[in-house]
């Protein structure tokens, strides 16, 4: 309540020195904002997941804008995806953001630092898809004559054309309402995309071929053990499970992955097994080559995190196991095939990084019997050794969206 009043009053004078502003140069302004852009900014700093969502629009901008060179502003963690992205000319990275580990200070001159600096690129049309006041700061120090985002955060009167924000409206969907605002409409074709290089796809060949030494035809499978927070993670002994009775029930070569960081959660779930056809992959590939890894699997399990939405950008059927810290309906990932799996819980959503609950009901209340049985109905039935077997154990379910 205490940001909102503050941005309240801020956004209340704010707008009103503006709306001056352009009154007195209205003239220059328009002349400058009608012609097609020449040259196109987008800034996106926050998580790997959001950048995926927002791989969407550069196609739509391109083919709208032919002859404009597009940009983006990225951060450390997310620059990988864009630099896939053909559409994308020239990526940018700024190091200190608000999303950037610890609690350093340093992103609030950043914010303005890097929005002066940019204006000697003389950019006609700058974007952001998040929507916060310092990005929206960012925007107008570049000085494009064009600047488009959400008001929703603070510092709307800085922006030159921002769109009503509706709670809960899927992301791609979003990404949709600012591309109308340039006329393209795109809403029923747009969708996240990813296409791997030529390298990274013969390093995930090499790789899968590693667990299939034999002649048998095998389903290939990825775990994402990982989250990007506590609240979003699913239980050791839930991914124990359901590697077991993948395992059982299947011809399956199974692969986990995650960052480094994961591979202690890896180590868990194996414990002891020695079988040829499952592998701790956690911390290998760059994006590019996971991406690759996705794109030649049949499905993917994990939680409401990056590998998810890259997964669906590959055309790769996805099982989400979505916590109760963000909506489904915003945050599901849009791909040809994704299923959601989730508990329903009174405290949901609850936006946090961590669970309050030792129960954590959200993720333990999604039982690896139910996440066995719609992986199997996503997996081509040649690889199947006969009626599903579920080994004893917790059959709870969670609810499918």
């Amino acid at each position: 309540m205490r940001w909102r009043v503050l941005f309240a009053c801020i956004d209340a004078v704010g707008g009103i020195v503006f709306a001056i502003a352009r009154f007195l140069s209205l003239g220059f302004a328009r002349r400058r904002a009608e012609s097609d852009p020449t040259r196109i900014l987008v800034v996106q700093f926050d998580h790997f997941g959001d950048a995926v969502i927002t791989t969407a629009i550069f196609g739509e901008l391109k083919r709208r804008f032919p002859g404009a060179r597009i940009d983006v502003l990225a951060a450390p963690w997310n620059r990988a995806v864009f630099d896939a992205v053909a559409d994308v000319d020239f990526v940018r990275v700024c190091r200190h953001n608000r999303f950037a580990p610890g609690r350093s200070l340093a992103w609030i001159p950043a914010m303005v630092v890097w929005g002066w600096r940019l204006r000697r690129e003389r950019y006609d049309l700058a974007i952001d898809v998040r929507g916060e006041f310092p990005h929206n700061v960012l925007l107008w120090c570049t000085g494009a004559p064009r600047r488009l985002g959400w008001a929703s955060g603070g510092g709307g009167f800085l922006l030159t054309d921002k769109p009503a924000f509706v709670a809960n409206r899927p992301e791609v969907d979003s990404r949709a309402t600012l591309l109308e605002l340039l006329g393209i409409e795109s809403r029923d074709r747009l969708k996240p995309v990813f296409h791997p290089c030529a390298a990274a796809t013969r390093v995930a060949k090499a790789a899968w071929e590693e667990l299939e030494d034999d002649s048998v035809v095998r389903s290939r499978i990825v775990l994402h053990v990982g989250a990007g927070t506590s609240a979003k993670r699913w239980p050791a002994e839930h991914w124990r499970r359901l590697v077991a009775n993948l395992s059982a029930a299947r011809c399956v070569s199974i692969a986990l992955v995650g960052t480094s960081s994961d591979t202690e959660t890896a180590r868990a779930i194996l414990g002891t097994s020695a079988s040829s056809h499952l592998a701790d992959w956690t911390g290998r590939f760059s994006v590019d080559e996971l991406g690759a890894v996705l794109e030649q699997a049949e499905v993917l399990v994990g939680a409401d995190s990056g590998p998810a939405h890259l997964a669906a950008a590959v055309g790769t059927a996805v099982v989400v196991l979505f916590s109760g810290t963000n909506s489904v309906e915003q945050w599901q990932p849009r791909g040809a095939v994704v299923r959601t799996l989730r508990t329903d819980v009174s405290c949901s959503p609850c936006h946090l990084k961590a669970c309050p609950f030792v129960e954590h009901k959200c993720m333990r209340g999604i039982g690896a019997t139910r996440v066995l049985q719609v992986v199997d109905e996503l997996l081509p039935g040649r690889s199947a050794k006969g009626p599903l077997a579920v080994l004893p154990g917790n059959n709870t379910k969670g609810s499918l969206s």
